[in-house]
């Protein structure tokens, strides 16, 4: 009798697998060239399916603090996931002021989003461009709050642009420096996202109207969090680089791991606070809103998790 209840779950199990990876496959649109390819990606969903159930009964017993989810990552391998993150190291040392810690209290929490000065969600899509929506999210951010309007700038113009035959260390769709980019806006300039749309591949430089160039970029000490937390608190939205090796299966709550410090990820931090206890950073993220809390994440705050206070910065109008 127990034989039988054991496979009788076993197949309820396989059945709501399959049910779920149909509905994984429509929601992101994957299609597999061969059967040999759909049965591997399927093999895999199941493994991420079951570490990602496995890792919530703990998060339902208060044994963490974060919970894990299905998108559109859950068809990889950790070693695939890992190998799309392609944001590059850079010593910022030397090569900009750094940011002065005020004398003015900033305030306990701060969420940017809640003042008008963070656009939408955007998604890089399988391009490697994180560094280019890292780079124009602070813009944004800094431009609205300093000038009173929110405008939506271009990282195609990025992306096509500030390019290493042009002298900056960025490529495209294959990696890229935030700093670089904001030397690129510094010497250049930027347009908008709706005179230059994001393709999701990189094309030739092809700028109309310059929107805005900045004087440059002010950065964060390294692995200072309280100078990044000031800025946040003070001045506004910064670029931050990460490790995003935890974020595959990331679905909400604040992550709190044991997580390397070698970047590999740009996003923006928008503020900070509190949840259960825990000081978090709040995490604006370039994978669509269907990722995480609706395209955002948070994570602890006090050891410089994942390397968060390691490469910031944000640019000076």
């Amino acid at each position: 009798m127990k034989t039988v209840i054991i496979l009788a779950c076993a197949i309820l199990m396989a059945t709501a697998s399959e049910e779920l990876w149909d509905q994984f496959k429509i929601k992101h649109g994957k299609t597999y060239t061969t059967e040999e390819e759909h049965s591997l990606r399927y093999k895999i969903f199941t493994q991420n399916l079951a570490d990602i159930e496995e890792h919530n009964k703990q998060y339902e017993q208060g044994l963490v603090s974060w919970y894990k989810a299905v998108n559109q990552f859950s068809d990889m391998t950790p070693e695939e996931f890992k190998a799309t993150l392609t944001l590059t190291e850079f010593n910022q040392t030397g090569k900009a002021p750094l940011h002065v810690v005020n004398k003015v209290n900033i305030p306990d929490s701060i969420d940017w989003r809640q003042y008008g000065v963070v656009t939408g969600v955007k998604n890089q899509g399988n391009c490697g461009s994180c560094w280019s929506f890292s780079a124009t999210g602070t813009l944004e951010g800094i431009y609205a709050r300093q000038r009173g309007q929110l405008i939506s700038f271009s990282e195609q113009n990025l992306i096509d642009c500030a390019t290493e035959s042009s002298g900056y260390s960025c490529m495209g769709c294959n990696g890229g420096v935030i700093q670089s980019a904001l030397d690129y806006v510094r010497d250049h300039g930027i347009t908008t996202e709706d005179r230059y749309s994001y393709q999701g591949n990189q094309g030739s430089c092809n700028v109309g109207d310059i929107y805005l160039r900045t004087s440059g970029y002010t950065g964060i000490g390294y692995k200072d969090e309280n100078a990044l937390k000031d800025a946040v608190g003070s001045v506004g939205p910064v670029s931050v680089a990460v490790n995003a090796d935890p974020l595959q299966s990331y679905g909400g709550g604040v992550l709190n791991v044991q997580c390397s410090d070698s970047i590999n990820h740009g996003v923006l931090a928008v503020g900070y606070g509190q949840q259960d206890g825990l000081n978090y950073w709040l995490v604006k993220n370039s994978w669509g809103d269907g990722w995480g809390e609706s395209g955002y994440y948070k994570m602890a705050i006090g050891s410089n998790m994942c390397g968060i206070a390691n490469q910031a910065c944000y640019p000076n109008l």
